[in-house]
């Protein structure tokens, strides 16, 4: 068969800074599996008040060195855009300047970020209409550093945004060029979105996370493990567009693998040992993705 390759792999340091592994060695185990692609995680091991101006240029040094570039920049902040608190937004939006300022350096050209939960106090529409307001002042603040935002659907029963129809109807809502999503094909997995539904934001879409789970809870598997059909999905993103709309943006559309060691396991598998494992299954079974 004619090998079809689309998307670049790329990996996220999630699971070494749950592992307890700097910044620095994430990225180094991370090239040394030949992934050109990293997905550094804004928090943790990769905070950046943790780190100096110099200590932020040495890490994009060390990238620039082995040849790999920062795909996006993950932002957990503390708190939630939801809530509409005017001191708790402040807070949110301070850290999130720090984080466009840690893209300029990385060379970054997407932050990633999770768009709020429900507040039982407060109607859904003033939560879903505060979290639109915060996503676009942020896109205000990212279209000076040439940035894209991207948000995820969350598969739990409290988060705003937890199926692809409601990752539609954000990005209606907050209507800017620069907002877009990635989509966790785990995530779509557990929430029972099919490839019709992908069908429906592939051209909103400039980047993947690859994970695994049994569909049912949300472990971020090694990639092959379990049951989510990644290659549907995947086949399905390219059907309708996805590629395109990164073509026309000009970004790499990168599928980074976004798993974890478990603690049961830490003893005996490290993130190296299971990126590696994806890294591996993806490069025979996924056609569309390449290093």
């Amino acid at each position: 068969m004619r090998e079809v390759h689309t998307m670049k792999l790329g990996a996220g340091t999630y699971a070494w800074s749950a592992y307890g592994c700097g910044l620095a060695v994430a990225i180094q185990e991370i090239a040394s599996l030949g992934i050109k692609y990293v997905d550094v995680l804004g928090a943790g091991h990769g905070e950046p008040a943790n780190f100096t101006d110099t200590q932020k240029r040495d890490i994009r040094k060390l990238m620039d060195d082995l040849g790999v570039r920062t795909s996006s920049v993950l932002a957990l902040y503390e708190g939630n855009i939801a809530s509409g608190e005017p001191e708790e937004m402040t807070l949110i939006l301070d850290y999130m300047k720090e984080i466009l300022d840690f893209c300029q350096i990385l060379g970054a050209d997407q932050i990633l970020y999770k768009p709020g939960d429900k507040i039982i106090t407060l109607p859904h529409e003033y939560t879903w209409a505060n979290s639109v307001a915060f996503s676009r002042t942020m896109s205000d603040l990212a279209r000076h550093y040439n940035v894209f935002i991207t948000f995820e659907l969350v598969p739990r029963p409290f988060a705003l945004v937890q199926t692809i129809a409601d990752v539609n109807r954000m990005l209606d809502d907050v209507g800017r060029d620069n907002v877009l999503t990635n989509l966790d094909l785990g995530h779509i997995a557990l929430t029972r979105d099919g490839v019709d539904d992908i069908a429906t934001v592939a051209r909103r879409t400039i980047h993947l996370h690859l994970n695994d789970n049994d569909t049912y809870v949300h472990t971020n598997d090694v990639v092959g493990t379990g049951d989510v059909p990644l290659e549907d999905y995947i086949r399905a993103l390219v059907a309708h567009g996805a590629e395109d709309t990164c073509r026309e943006l000009g970004v790499e559309l990168v599928a980074g693998i976004e798993i974890e060691v478990e603690e049961k396991d830490k003893g005996t598998l490290t993130p190296l040992t299971i990126t590696r494992q994806s890294r591996d299954y993806i490069l025979e079974h996924l056609e569309h993705i390449t290093l």
